[in-house]
């Protein structure tokens, strides 16, 4: 080992200096190229720069007779009558040095030359990817005259009317529906909104409501409903705008206090946060919870505490931006089945174990886990969680559950998805984490299952 650690520094110092001196002669060859290109031309020159007369003895200096400046002006126009030539003359020169640096050091050249073909490449391609999104950009943009025709006719029609769509009731479905819009507007208000309901005031000044029957005709509406059922927002349970939390809130606020910011990590674990964990894990069934600040982080953050570098992720395609966040920064392997697709699902495992056999692999060998949602927050459907679960003890996975939406909203006693599908956490499911963000209308969020779940992303 010594001997050879000898044999290479003195290759590498050679390299180097072999390098070094290369850079050295091309700004030497540079610097006197430069010399004579501005101070030595044919016969005319303005000498050397020691043929300047010495400065007299009493300070002052002949500028016209020491610098020269007539033989200055007649140097300077012999340079730029023979610029064409040494315009000529450089790529013969370039191809000189170019060939003596080739012999002298190959690995420069070599190195120099991958660096010129990738500046060319990606030049094009930037250039070719431009012209690409330029030419699709010309195809679906609209012309002119189309602008125009669009702008008259929102000019002319305004805002379709709300709940609008073309045609009359009811047309091609048989049923004589009716359909409620407005002239200009809906002509409502939004006062406030209140968990998930949204309260509404109607403003004569701004549109005239009316309905059309079945038979065309139009029927002016002198009532409204007040409130509407908001579909737009995730307080499922109206727990936002419950007195009784509300209260709690409140006392809490007095209790504590508040800050700029509330994490843990930042201001330690009071007794609210244990309180909340055990109460959370009593009623899931859990030997132990923690608690996270923030709906998201505790997807995320559970997905990268349990997965690293070199272990397997099997992950429905459709699972929400928080576990795909856990997914990326736990830099595992990652293989994704179609949304809901238990066959699919089957497939990837079945590969997996095929691999395994052909490199004589147990699977023991590396962590694995099954990450998908209860309720998918991006598709509204519920995951096939019996099946989902027989195929990961059969091939020997872990499930990591996301039931942000579940929990609260699912099963007989609220506790989420699993319970829906008579399931428990721990039997079936080795890690739960889901948001207090949605049905029980707090903030933070939380994860369960055994007490080597919680404990594993506790801060020490």
């Amino acid at each position: 080992t010594a001997t050879s650690s000898s044999n290479i520094y003195p290759s590498i110092t050679t390299m180097t200096s072999k390098f070094a001196e290369n850079i050295h002669n091309l700004g030497y060859a540079t610097g006197q190229a430069l010399h004579r290109f501005f101070l030595v031309t044919s016969d005319k020159t303005c000498g050397d720069l020691s043929a300047l007369t010495p400065p007299p003895s009493n300070g002052y200096v002949n500028l016209t007779e020491t610098i020269g400046i007539p033989r200055t002006l007649s140097s300077l126009s012999s340079a730029l009558s023979s610029l064409p030539e040494h315009i000529i003359a450089l790529p013969n020169r370039y191809r000189i040095w170019w060939m003596n640096l080739l012999r002298s050091d190959p690995l420069h050249v070599l190195v120099e030359t991958l660096l010129i073909v990738m500046c060319v490449i990606l030049v094009t391609l930037q250039r070719r990817a431009d012209w690409r999104f330029s030419q699709e950009r010309k195809k679906g943009a609209p012309t002119e005259d189309e602008e125009e025709e669009l702008i008259r006719e929102w000019k002319e029609e305004r805002r379709r009317p709300l709940g609008g769509g073309g045609g009359n009731a009811g047309e091609g479905s048989g049923v004589g529906t009716s359909r409620i819009g407005t002239e200009v507007g809906s002509g409502l208000i939004v006062e406030k909104i209140e968990g998930s309901r949204i309260f509404l005031h109607e403003d004569s000044r701004l549109a005239t409501n009316y309905q059309t029957s079945s038979d065309g005709r139009l029927d002016t509406i002198q009532e409204l409903p007040s409130s509407a059922l908001n579909f737009a927002t995730l307080d499922y349970l109206s727990t936002t705008s419950s007195p009784s939390l509300r209260d709690v809130a409140r006392r809490a606020l007095l209790h504590y206090g508040c800050g700029s910011c509330g994490p843990r990590g930042f201001y330690g674990t009071i007794d609210a946060h244990l309180e909340a964990e055990e109460a959370m894990s009593t009623f899931l069934g859990t030997e132990g919870a923690i608690l996270y600040s923030d709906g998201a982080s505790a997807a995320t953050s559970t997905v990268a505490a349990f997965a690293k570098r070199g272990d397997l992720l099997i992950v429905d395609e459709g699972v929400s931006d928080a576990l795909l966040v856990g997914v990326t920064l736990s830099r595992a392997n990652v293989r994704y089945f179609r949304h809901n697709d238990v066959k699919d699902l089957r497939r990837v495992l079945e590969k997996v174990a095929a691999q395994d056999a052909a490199l004589q692999r147990k699977p023991t060998d590396q962590r694995r886990f099954l990450i998908v949602e209860g309720m998918y927050r991006n598709w509204g459907t519920l995951a096939p969680l019996r099946e989902i679960v027989r195929l990961k003890e059969e091939f020997r996975y872990r499930l990591i559950l996301d039931d942000s939406h579940g929990v609260g909203t699912l099963g007989e006693n609220g506790r989420g998805s699993l319970e829906h599908a008579g399931l428990k956490p721990m039997v079936h499911c080795e890690i739960l984490t889901f948001s207090l963000e949605n049905a029980l209308g707090s903030v933070g969020g939380m994860t369960v299952g055994s007490e080597e779940v919680a404990d594993h992303q506790r801060l020490s």
